[in-house]
């Protein structure tokens, strides 16, 4: 069995082919022949699902976060070392 955390959801595919998406309260199995269509499906609206998550990249990122990756610290003097503890 194959699994992957998409944030989200857990998508696991099992050994016998089906296709587990697992969400808060919800779980989708998908057989073989409907995972493969599935798959065929995505693969067809490939350029739409990329453009829109390029699109809606930093939604799901709090502000905080964004503000504190957009300006790093560029002296190395003012960064924290990591201390060994005993």
């Amino acid at each position: 069995m194959s699994t992957r955390d998409l944030g989200k959801h857990v998508v696991e595919l099992h050994d016998q082919g089906m296709l587990a998406i697992t969400g808060e309260g919800c779980r989708l199995t998908l057989s073989p022949h409907e995972a493969i269509d599935f798959l065929s499906w995505l693969n067809q609206h490939r350029k739409t699902i990329e453009a829109a998550a390029r699109a809606h990249a930093t939604e799901e990122v709090p502000e905080i976060l964004r503000e504190e990756t957009s300006a790093p610290d560029t002296d190395p003097d003012e960064r924290e070392n990591p201390v060994d503890e005993p």
